[in-house]
């Protein structure tokens, strides 16, 4: 198992064994280099080397190369600063009403919800939470809790937490035979696990770049369904506009797109930089690193089990994706995972467990050093 992103790309692969892309994922150079070259142009020429067309296109290159990450239409989609302002703001576009119900999981990043929660507040709707067993949600549990009271199902594709993936066809047509919509926070899963909205059916799908998808921090996206572009967003601005280059306030005509729900200026390099990483992973295809994270996790998750930890995601196939969390008997997870960081070996402490998450980055030299160094710790 060769790394699919070399260390010309991703220089801190050969001098660290970098587990922690659920957290932040290595940057591609390329990206990154996009990024400084469009902030150091802005600084000698201003406007010169970045008028308003230009900050029109790097827009909409970035949301062609989501659509297609998504096998989506670039209309479908818009960008912004992070995942979690334009879940906020489908989520008082959508206001669910007093008396019904939002179904998420308990395990679910708060990124994801706390959106849903706070329109609640002011709704009336109510929170409707799966229950988890050692942090595992049942499927069936999590669908049971969908009815004719329900309005949303908010759902992370993949746990931040021990990486269980959800079958999202699954729970957009449960959702849709109850009159319900299915949002889901891809973040964890947008380019590790392959996402094809037209299968799925889902109604909305939001990411941050800066994790699997080894873009920059201060850039997300969101496919929003044709349905959901008729509402009005519950954040807007100058960009709301469907000719935001005519500012008169007078004035709020949106577009019949997704573009409404982009609203104000932003960090533009990000997008570039974003873009550029994104192209590249395209390049590989998701499929195929899909695949291979899943190869070296098997690797991994093997590993830890005759070290004897205590691996809490899931075992099956269907449910499981590269990120792994385990802990370990006898050892304080904070204090072991330092240690592990000591010797090189990078993952995240969440909760009270260790999570681990390889990427197209990773060999199997990289996992075997990682599993020698936990020995060692242990």
């Amino acid at each position: 198992m060769q790394r699919l992103g070399t260390i010309d790309i991703f220089p801190p692969a050969e001098n660290f064994v970098y587990m922690d892309a659920a957290s932040v994922g290595l940057t591609h150079k390329g990206a990154a280099a996009a990024i400084n070259r469009w902030q150091q142009a802005l600084a000698d020429e201003g406007t010169i080397a970045f008028d308003e067309q230009d900050e029109v296109e790097c827009l909409d290159n970035l949301n062609n190369a989501a659509a297609k990450l998504f096998n989506a239409r670039p209309q479908d989609i818009a960008t912004a600063s992070s995942e979690t302002v334009l879940m906020a703001s489908l989520a008082w576009a959508v206001m669910p009403p007093k008396g019904s119900t939002i179904v998420a999981t308990e395990t679910t990043h708060p990124s994801t919800v706390y959106p849903w929660m706070r329109v609640a507040e002011a709704t009336g709707a109510k929170m409707r939470w799966a229950k988890a067993d050692n942090l595992y949600i049942d499927p069936d549990h999590l669908e049971a809790l969908i009815d004719d009271s329900t309005s949303v199902v908010c759902l992370s594709h993949v746990e931040y937490g021990t990486g269980q993936v959800f079958d999202l066809a699954r729970f957009a047509k449960a959702a849709r035979r109850h009159g319900a919509i299915c949002v889901v926070d891809v973040t964890q899963s947008a380019g590790q696990v392959p996402i094809d909205i037209a299968a799925t059916g889902i109604d909305a799908a939001a990411a941050s770049t800066y994790k699997w998808l080894c873009g920059p921090f201060g850039t997300g996206f969101m496919y929003i369904s044709p349905a959901l572009q008729k509402l009005t967003p519950g954040i807007i601005g100058w960009r709301t506009h469907k000719d935001m280059w005519d500012f008169q306030a007078n004035r709020l005509e949106m577009p019949e797109s997704a573009k409404r729900y982009e609203f104000g200026t932003m960090a533009y390099g990000t997008a570039f930089g974003a873009t550029e990483a994104m192209n590249y992973l395209l390049g590989h295809s998701i499929e195929k690193i899909h695949v291979h994270n899943r190869a070296i996790a098997d690797r991994l998750m093997s590993g830890l089990l005759e070290l004897g930890a205590e691996v809490l995601s899931p075992k099956n196939a269907e449910e499981r994706s590269a990120t792994i969390a385990a802990r370990f008997p006898g050892k304080n997870s904070k204090d072991f995972a330092r240690t592990l960081k000591a010797n090189n070996v990078i993952a995240s402490l969440r909760r009270d467990f260790i999570r681990f998450s390889p990427h197209l980055y990773n060999n199997a030299d990289d996992i075997d050093r990682g599993l020698a160094a936990i020995k060692a710790a242990l």
